[in-house]
């Protein structure tokens, strides 16, 4: 649970997105290919050079992690003059049942009719 709560998914998340997020893999052990030789100085430097490493791969990923979430060239907002004619334009474009406030954008692309290459 721990990682899921650093990696939350942000505010209007599909539950795709949740759900990708709880079945996704752990983070890799750093320990698993450091080869024991018996000789415990030696064996303590492949250690910690194996450790530094793990935090150096996690920094990046996390700096990527960070970069996606805080981008805010990824959503579009629509706006109406009153919130009833909102509700009406996601009634008749068949949207309602994807949400009324936040919506996966290719859910919303394949409701509408609109090729995504990448979903």
């Amino acid at each position: 649970m721990a990682q899921l709560a650093g990696a939350a998914a942000p505010v209007g998340g599909s539950n795709a997105d949740v759900l990708a997020q709880l079945n996704a893999d752990p983070e890799p052990d750093p320990l698993a290919d450091v080869e024991y030789t018996g000789d415990l100085p030696e064996d303590s430097r492949k250690e910690l050079n194996a450790l530094q490493q793990g935090f150096r791969d996690r920094a990046k990923r996390e700096a990527e992690r960070f970069r996606l979430a805080t981008d805010s060239e990824y959503w579009i907002a629509v706006c109406f003059k009153t919130r009833e004619d909102k509700e009406k334009f996601l009634r008749n474009a068949k949207l309602l049942p994807i949400g009324d406030k936040y919506m996966d954008g290719y859910a919303v692309a394949r409701a509408l009719g609109v090729p995504m290459e990448d979903e």
